[in-house]
């Protein structure tokens, strides 16, 4: 007799910097997505496949729901919310930091999941425990019942991102939650992301990690070649950003930053792929591309 088998497809919503990717990254046990403390590091979609046993979880990381001045940031907006519109989605994960107080965009996550018409089981998630005592987190549990009454009564996890034991506690939580289904990937598939995204985003990891504030927002990474063999992956790609300035940091001087972005992202991607990696890097201008609707939509958005 054949085994039941459980599969579920699982978006994280939230503010930015709640710990979305933090969270998924822990489950999957694998640094697969961006983690930074910017807003609205998550550019696109990325789905993280969690396999163990009969179970299969598909987590889908959301870009941070924020409502910033550009084009770019109206179309994240967006995206993070559409999942409360997606009848693909079995389980939607509203995470919310304790650390920090609720605000407009607690307010405005919240009008959202009350308005929507969605079918997906919703869950609460307390992170960053770690980061208050108990009695302030019993607090905010209350303030977050009192000020959201419609939530009140759904399913809540509090747990930190970072501690241990988060991906134990997560899938024990989530468990009773996920339909008999069949499971919809290979059971040795962590990811639907093609390698050009992967290869873009290992890039974009590391202009981030090493120029911090100074450029990382009007970043884009674009992979324009990919050869691969069983020996060595060749990847080419375009990085873009608005101003000579932000080149200029990119390159560094005498390229020791492009020099640093290129060997970095070489060893994450060969930690990925186990395969050795050759990156090769052009920094192109391309002015104000967050807000060229044209632009956005050729790359993706």
């Amino acid at each position: 007799m054949n085994e039941k088998t459980y599969a579920a497809f699982l978006a994280i919503i939230g503010r930015p910097n709640s710990g979305k990717s933090t969270l998924m990254n822990a489950i999957l046990g694998q640094n697969l997505a961006i983690v930074s403390p910017l807003p609205q590091t998550t550019q696109k979609t990325m789905r993280g496949i969690y396999t163990k046993d009969n179970t299969q979880i598909v987590l889908i990381d959301t870009p941070g729901i924020h409502k910033g001045k550009h084009l770019l940031n109206k179309i994240l907006y967006e995206h993070g919310v559409s999942v409360l519109k997606d009848g693909g989605i079995d389980i939607i994960c509203y995470i919310i930091d304790v650390s920090r107080d609720f605000g407009d965009e607690e307010d405005d996550i919240a009008a959202k999941i009350e308005k929507s018409d969605t079918k997906a089981k919703i869950l609460v998630i307390f992170n960053k425990v770690d980061k208050i005592s108990i009695e302030k987190g019993m607090k905010k549990l209350e303030e977050f019942d009192e000020r959201y009454p419609f939530l009140a009564d759904k399913p809540k996890l509090h747990l930190s991102a970072l501690a241990n034991d988060c991906a134990q506690k997560f899938i024990e939580f989530t468990q009773e939650f996920i339909p008999e289904n069949p499971h919809f990937y290979p059971s040795d598939e962590i990811t639907d992301g093609d390698m050009r995204f992967i290869a873009a985003e290992c890039i974009r990891k590391q202009i981030i990690d090493l120029t911090r504030d100074e450029v990382p927002h009007s970043v884009f990474v674009s992979v324009i070649s990919y050869k691969e063999d069983e020996n060595l992956h060749e990847i080419a790609a375009d990085i873009h950003v608005e101003t000579s300035g932000q080149k200029a940091i990119i390159i560094g001087e005498k390229g020791q930053m492009i020099s640093k972005i290129r060997q970095n992202a070489q060893k994450r991607m060969r930690g990925i792929s186990g395969v050795k990696t050759k990156f090769t890097l052009f920094v192109k201008i391309t002015p104000n591309w967050r807000e060229k609707n044209d632009f956005l939509t050729s790359a993706g958005f």
